[in-house]
C-alpha cells in the first residue's frame, strides 16, 4: 500500500474491527529487524518491494502467505519497475487479492497488469501485446489505442469470476451531489487567455516579458495557471493574473457558516494564494509524517474549518471522514480521474451521515470546462466497468 497508508491507515484499522493481529511496518531503518520477527501481516509501499522480495525471499520458504495490493491502480503501469518485480515473484503467494475503487481511471488498457497479478494472465493474456491485438486498436494519432467494438463488455466477462464489487447502498454511502460554480473572468483576462490558446504567448501586464508556452502540453498547463488566476513566468515565478476564483471560494466558505471545507488545489502558486487568504493548514509536499498526523487528527476532531489538500500528492488512503465534514471544493481541477475519485472519496465514504457535495469552480470559456467534460467520459467509462459487475 502506499506509504502513508501502511502507517496510517492499516494499524488503526486492525485495531479498530478488535482483531489480535500482530502488524510489522517493513519501512525504514530498522525494517531487517522488523521482518526477522513472526507477524501476522507484513506492510510494505510498493517501493520496497524489489527489497522484500530480493533480499528476503527465503521468509517465502518458512510460512504461506496471501498477496493483498491496496491501491491496486499502483501497478496499472505495466511497464512499471514496481510492476515487473511483483510479476516475477508472484509464484510466492498462495492466493492474491487486489484493492481499488477506481481500476480503470483512464480507460481499460489500465486493467491487464492488475489482473495479471491475480491470474498471471489467464483471463486476459500472458502481455500487453496479447491483450492490446485482441481487444483494442490504434487510435487516430498513431499513438494510443481504442477498444474495438463491443470489447468492453466481452473484456467485463472474461474477468468476472475475479471481481466484488459492492454498490453504494451496500457501502451505506452518504448521497453525493455534484456542484458547478461558473466563474466569470474579465474581459481582459479572457483577451490574454485567448493569445496563449492561439499563440503559446501571453505578455504580463506589469512588465515587459512575454512568458511562452514550449508545446501543446506546457500551454494546457498555462491555461490552467490563468484559469486559476496565478501563472509561472519563464523563470518559474508567480505572477498574479486575477482572483476570481478564489473570491468565489471565499463566497463558499461564507456561505458554509463555519462548516468544514476541504479545498483542493493543484500549483504551490495556488497554496501560498489561498493560504494567505484562509490561513488554513494543508496536506501536500513539504509536510513531515508528523505534521501530517496532527493535521489529520485536528481535522476528524472537527477543529480546522478549512483544510488545503494537494491533489497529487495525497490522493490515496487517508481516513480524513470524521470531522463532520460534507464539502469538497475543487479550486484546480485535473485531467486525472483516479486523482479526482481519490480525493472525493477522503470525505465521500462509510460513517458519513449527511450528503456531501462536490464542488467545482469552472472558469468560463477556459479549460477547465473541458478538464469537467473529460473527468465525465471516464467517469462513465468506469461506471459501466463497475456497474457491470454489480449484476
Amino acid at each position: 500500500a502506499p506509504l502513508r497508508v501502511i502507517y496510517m491507515v492499516w494499524p488503526q484499522e486492525v485495531k479498530k474491527w478488535g482483531f489480535d493481529f500482530s502488524v510489522g511496518i517493513l519501512h525504514g531503518s530498522d525494517k531487517d529487524s522488523v521482518i526477522r520477527k513472526k507477524h501476522d501481516i507484513y506492510l510494505i509501499n510498493p517501493e520496497g518491494l524489489k527489497w522484500l522480495l530480493t533480499s528476503h525471499a527465503t521468509i517465502f520458504t518458512k510460512f504461506d502467505f496471501m498477496l493483498v495490493c491496496d491501491e491496486s491502480t499502483l501497478f496499472k503501469n505495466y511497464s512499471s519497475q514496481r510492476f515487473k518485480t511483483l510479476k516475477n515473484y508472484l509464484h510466492l503467494f498462495k492466493r492474491r487479492v487486489i484493492l481499488t475503487g477506481t481500476p480503470a481511471p483512464n480507460g481499460l488498457l489500465q486493467l491487464w497488469s492488475q489482473i495479471f497479478i491475480l491470474d498471471k494472465g489467464r483471463r486476459l493474456g500472458k502481455n500487453i501485446s496479447t491483450y492490446r491485438r485482441k481487444w483494442f486498436r490504434p487510435d487516430y494519432t498513431g499513438f494510443g489505442y481504442e477498444l474495438n467494438d463491443g470489447a468492453d463488455s466481452q473484456i467485463y466477462e472474461a474477468i468476472d469470476d475475479l471481481v466484488m464489487h459492492k454498490s453504494h447502498n451496500e457501502l451505506d454511502l452518504p448521497e453525493r451531489i455534484n456542484n458547478t460554480i461558473e466563474v466569470k473572468l474579465d474581459k481582459s483576462i479572457m483577451a490574454n487567455y485567448k493569445l496563449m490558446k492561439d499563440t503559446y504567448t501571453i505578455e504580463l501586464k506589469d512588465s515587459d516579458e512575454t512568458v511562452f508556452a514550449l508545446n501543446a502540453a506546457t500551454k494546457g498547463m498555462k491555461l490552467k495557471q490563468i484559469a486559476n488566476g496565478m501563472l509561472y513566468d519563464n523563470d518559474k515565478q508567480p505572477v498574479f493574473i486575477h482572483q476570481s476564483k478564489l473570491n468565489a471560494a471565499e463566497e463558499l466558505v461564507e456561505s458554509l457558516a463555519g462548516s468544514p471545507l476541504m479545498i483542493v488545489y493543484e500549483y504551490l502558486h495556488d497554496l501560498k494564494a489561498l493560504q494567505d487568504t484562509f490561513n488554513a493548514p494543508h496536506i501536500g509536499g513539504g509536510i513531515s509524517g508528523k505534521e501530517l498526523d496532527m493535521i489529520v487528527t485536528d481535522w476528524n476532531k472537527g477543529k480546522i474549518p478549512v483544510l488545503l489538500y494537494q491533489c497529487s500528492a495525497a490522493s490515496h488512503g487517508l481516513n480524513l471522514q470524521d470531522g463532520g465534514c460534507s464539502d469538497v471544493l475543487w479550486y484546480s481541477l485535473t485531467f486525472d480521474l483516479e486523482a479526482y475519485e481519490q480525493v472525493n472519496k477522503r470525505v465521500h465514504r462509510q460513517g458519513v451521515k449527511n450528503s456531501v457535495t462536490i464542488h467545482h469552480l469552472v472558469a468560463k470559456g477556459t479549460i477547465d470546462e473541458k478538464v469537467m467534460s473529460v473527468l465525465d467520459s471516464k467517469s462513465k467509462l468506469q461506471n459501466l466497468l463497475l456497474e457491470y459487475f454489480l449484476k
